[in-house]
């Protein structure tokens, strides 16, 4: 078990005991990642914060390893873990959890499948809990609510001029890389998020400055706008 301490967790702001607990689901690595030098993201996190979070950090592994081509870490997982997963108890509902997501492609004589990630919550709210941690570690705002994040799958193309202006960094570039940015010229935005899972698979993170904030934008269905423009208001 892991070591408990005093501090105040990175998620809630709340002085709690606390463990080191990884920004990046340890699941999304495969065997062959264990003794790699690459040193995990990991932040002080309460067990409020993290408990029951590994069966939808799980699921968040099996549907993103299945939205887009398979890179060599994405095929590892599926000869190992998540192969395994579906001979345990709760295979099966893993399974037809996954399979709930998968649409035929219109128009495809070969009968394939499409999975959308974001439409299911459970994706998107330990999307929203990754972005919240890694706010924490690179030193832009601790303890973001749930209800101050936005994320989504990245439904707008962006330039690559406005990409590149991004700081950039990856949790080893075959998992994870992504790029963030503060949002100084937008009321109520704090900072972006572009994520790439597996080298293809991007989301898009928005944290506001308060979950008020972001209701408001809600309220006033400015959220669709900013997702399609928001590569403009991180680069400016």
């Amino acid at each position: 078990m892991a070591k408990r301490r005093p501090a105040h967790c990175a998620l809630c702001g709340e002085l709690r005991l606390v463990t080191r607990e990884h920004v990046v689901p340890r699941g999304l690595y495969p065997d062959s990642k264990a003794n790699s030098r690459f040193q995990r993201i990991v932040i002080p996190t309460c067990g409020t914060c993290n408990n029951g979070t590994s069966d939808d950090d799980a699921h968040f592994r099996n549907v993103v390893s299945i939205a887009g081509d398979a890179n060599a870490a994405v095929k590892e997982l599926w000869d190992g873990p998540i192969r395994r997963s579906f001979g345990q108890v709760d295979g099966r509902r893993r399974a037809l959890d996954m399979y709930a997501l998968m649409q035929p492609v219109l128009r495809d004589p070969s009968n394939r499948y499409q999975v959308y990630p974001g439409r299911d919550p459970r994706i998107l709210c330990t999307l929203r809990k990754i972005v919240r941690g890694l706010s924490h570690h690179h030193g832009l705002r601790s303890a973001v609510g749930d209800d101050e994040v936005f994320a989504d799958v990245l439904k707008a193309n962006v330039p690559d001029e406005i990409v590149l202006s991004l700081q950039a960094t990856d949790a080893e570039p075959d998992i994870l890389t992504y790029r963030y940015g503060r949002i100084e010229d937008s009321a109520g935005l704090e900072s972006g998020w572009l994520l790439r899972f597996y080298e293809r698979t991007m989301f898009i993170g928005l944290v506001f400055e308060s979950a008020e904030a972001k209701r408001r934008l809600e309220a006033a269905g400015e959220l669709a706008r900013l997702q399609a423009d928001i590569a403009q208001s991180i680069g400016s």
